[in-house]
């Protein structure tokens, strides 16, 4: 009886299936990725402030592997939008690390607004962890660093999208918008981590759209009546709205109206400020005034996943909110959610099995 481990948090959950029952299991590639520290420490010898976007596995081993440099340049500023996370994961680095929240714009207007340091003279080194993404097609340093730092931003770039499609790995319009607020930023290199296994594979200097997407593992499987996907753990099923951006790079492996298992942690909740107004109620007045408020395209992504197929949630989430106020099915346990999403496709079913839709391209083969 086959028994796969799904990441769930910090931690991974058991999903076991019968081997009659086991499609296609998306898995990275076998062997070791390189990376450069050499070429990474010189960087962050050499800059004056490293904004370090986020904390997931592979932004964090990266930021340990250059530690001495940063030991040996102790006038650099570092930035994160969670410093204690990231403080708990590299101690080498506690206290220095600073919260610098995205600038107040003003009331009027809709240019995107810049975080003060972003426009300083200097040398800057920004350092994140590339994903899917439904909206950008891939979320990399540039999209990160926008999203953390630069005010209107994901507005910005929503509006170039023309359109709330899920478009993951392919250049969207509104990847093409922050790469160009991006490219306004002085001094600035980009330094975005590929992932493979929960861990760093590589590491790729101001690289372009293509050559981050290649580094993505890529797995071929027959559409399947049903298909487990796992969001891919601690920094990418930290919210909801992480875990449902991240499942359209596996959405290929299901046939439309089959079930879906998604497990996503959830710990902190929905996670952006549309899903938080979709549960307290607030959504349609936003919608009906027209503006825009950020996540909004999320939204959108549960209201077609919920449409086009079968979906079960396996979360932290207070059933409160995930079935009363987004209306999306809950299980209580892994051996409880799999013989229910097994109930639906049917005895001789099979299901696919993707633990990592953060780093992994799933095609239909």
């Amino acid at each position: 009886m086959p028994e796969l481990w799904i990441p769930y948090g910090n931690v991974e959950t058991l999903v076991t299936l019968q081997a009659e029952n086991l499609g296609a299991v998306a898995e990275g590639a076998p062997g070791e990725g390189t990376t450069d520290f050499p070429r990474m420490s010189e960087l962050a010898r050499e800059a004056r402030m490293l904004f370090i976007c986020d904390s997931a596995p592979p932004a964090i081993e990266l930021l340990k592997g250059i530690v001495p440099a940063l030991a040996e340049n102790q006038g650099i500023r570092l930035f994160s939008p969670a410093p204690r996370r990231l403080e708990n994961s590299v101690p080498e680095v506690k206290g220095r690390v600073t919260t610098l929240p995205p600038p107040l714009p003003p009331i009027e207007g809709e240019e995107p607004v810049y975080a003060q340091q972003l426009t300083e003279a200097g040398a800057k080194l920004f350092l994140g962890s590339a994903r899917p993404d439904p909206l950008f097609g891939i979320a990399d340093a540039k999209v990160e660093v926008c999203l953390d730092w630069v005010a209107r931003s994901q507005a910005s770039a929503a509006k170039a999208a023309k359109g709330m499609e899920p478009q993951p790995f392919q250049r969207t319009g509104a990847y093409e918008k922050v790469e160009e607020l991006a490219s306004k930023i002085g001094g600035a290199k980009f330094i975005t981590a590929i992932p493979r296994g929960g861990k760093l594979w590589t590491a790729m200097e101001d690289a372009p759209f293509d050559a981050i997407k290649n580094g993505f593992a890529r797995t071929q499987m027959s559409q399947a009546k049903g298909m487990v996907v796992g969001a891919g753990g601690r920094g990418y099923d930290d919210t909801l709205s992480s875990a449902l951006r991240g499942v359209w790079s596996a959405i290929g492996g299901v046939r439309k109206t089959g079930s879906i298992l998604l497990i996503a942690e959830c710990l902190e909740g929905v996670g952006s400020t549309a899903l938080e107004m979709l549960v307290t109620g607030r959504i349609d007045a936003e919608k009906r005034r027209g503006g825009y408020v950020d996540g909004l395209e999320e939204v959108f992504y549960l209201n077609r996943l919920k449409d086009e197929y079968d979906v079960l949630l396996l979360s932290g989430l207070p059933e409160t909110y995930a079935r009363s106020k987004l209306g999306i099915t809950t299980a209580k346990g892994s051996a409880e959610a799999v013989g229910r999403v097994l109930n639906k496709v049917g005895r001789s079913g099979k299901l696919n099995v993707v633990p990592r839709a953060s780093e992994c391209m799933v095609e239909i083969g």
